[in-house]
């Protein structure tokens, strides 16, 4: 019976070793999960790539900010579609969503804004397109409220 509780505590002790980096950290990250599709030819697998190109161009929002102080921007990083091989090709993007506002309950009135983020891979081999990736956020961030007499940065 010794030697079970005695497991049983080790178990516990490494579990909690094991978690309790992930719970400190400011950031965190989910899986997309693999999804696969047939085309009917590789050249119309390629188009969906640039299909998806054109849409995630769409996204990008220039930074705009509200009355109220409320802001957003969206961001896009990529290198395009790349042909890999005569039959193979890879979309890889990332798409930054950063949305803020005033935190007046701050000794210090200051703009939060949050960060998260869509990566995702496609790559065609043959007909087949295998979609991949992670959604994912970072730790917000913290800018002082600018007003007419604000320094100049």
């Amino acid at each position: 019976m010794g030697n079970t509780k005695c497991a049983v505590t080790m178990a516990m002790g490494w579990a909690t070793a094991l978690c309790l980096p992930t719970l400190a950290h400011a950031s965190g990250q989910l899986p997309i999960f693999p999804v696969t599709e047939n085309f009917k030819s590789h050249q119309a697998c390629v188009a969906a790539l640039e299909a998806a190109y054109a849409e995630d161009r769409k996204q990008v929002a220039p930074l705009t900010v509200d009355a109220n102080g409320s802001r957003r921007q969206v961001e896009f990083t990529t290198k395009g579609v790349k042909r890999i091989s005569s039959r193979s090709a890879r979309y890889d993007a990332t798409i930054w969503y950063h949305n803020g506002g005033l935190r007046a309950d701050l000794p210090e009135q200051q703009i939060e804004t949050s960060h998260s983020y869509e990566h995702r891979i496609r790559q065609c081999d043959g007909r087949t397109m295998k979609t991949s990736g992670e959604r994912g956020y970072t730790m917000s961030t913290f800018d002082p409220v600018e007003t007419a007499d604000s320094p100049k940065r």
